[in-house]
């Protein structure tokens, strides 16, 4: 029981941020945009970012397209589209799937790190060829520690 606990905890203190966010009727639009808001404090630690996705087992396209903006905490805005699979080209789920219902973890970005500590607010839009994505329950963003330190560039 004393292992589990600490295993437990030590898991914990390893994810810097962790939500998700519900899609209504599991029809997510173009107006449904998704903020995602955490708050930064080492940056002297790498991270590794994940998207999570719930889908529909029936859901119709192979891959997701994504906006991605970041709101730093300096006011700087980037943005970024990205396309995430869901399926991979012989139709199965590239995560798990249990009664008609998947779950895909997907790689954001690995060894992330934050130049500057403050709020930062990342924002998902879909960003498909239609306005109505059928079949997508939910999203989330994960944000986990690397276990690594940014690399010291020798700059003062």
């Amino acid at each position: 029981m004393f292992l589990l606990t600490i295993s437990f905890a030590s898991c914990e203190q390893k994810i810097l941020f962790q939500e998700e966010k519900t899609i209504p009727g599991g029809i997510w639009t173009y107006r449904d945009t998704l903020n995602f808001t955490f708050t930064v404090t080492d940056t002297s630690e790498l991270y590794n970012m994940y998207v999570e996705f719930a889908h529909a087992d029936v859901f119709p396209n192979q891959n997701l397209y994504l906006k991605l903006r970041t709101l730093f905490p300096d006011g700087k805005r980037l943005g970024k589209t990205r396309s995430f699979d869901l399926f991979d080209s012989q139709g199965a789920s590239t995560g798990k799937c249990s009664g008609g219902d998947c779950h895909v973890r997907s790689v954001l970005q690995d060894n992330a790190y934050f130049n500057t500590p403050g709020e930062y607010v990342i924002t998902l839009e879909q960003f498909m060829r239609r306005d109505s994505i059928e079949g997508i329950q939910s999203i989330g963003l994960v944000i986990e520690k690397a276990g690594k330190k940014k690399p010291d560039t020798g700059k003062k």
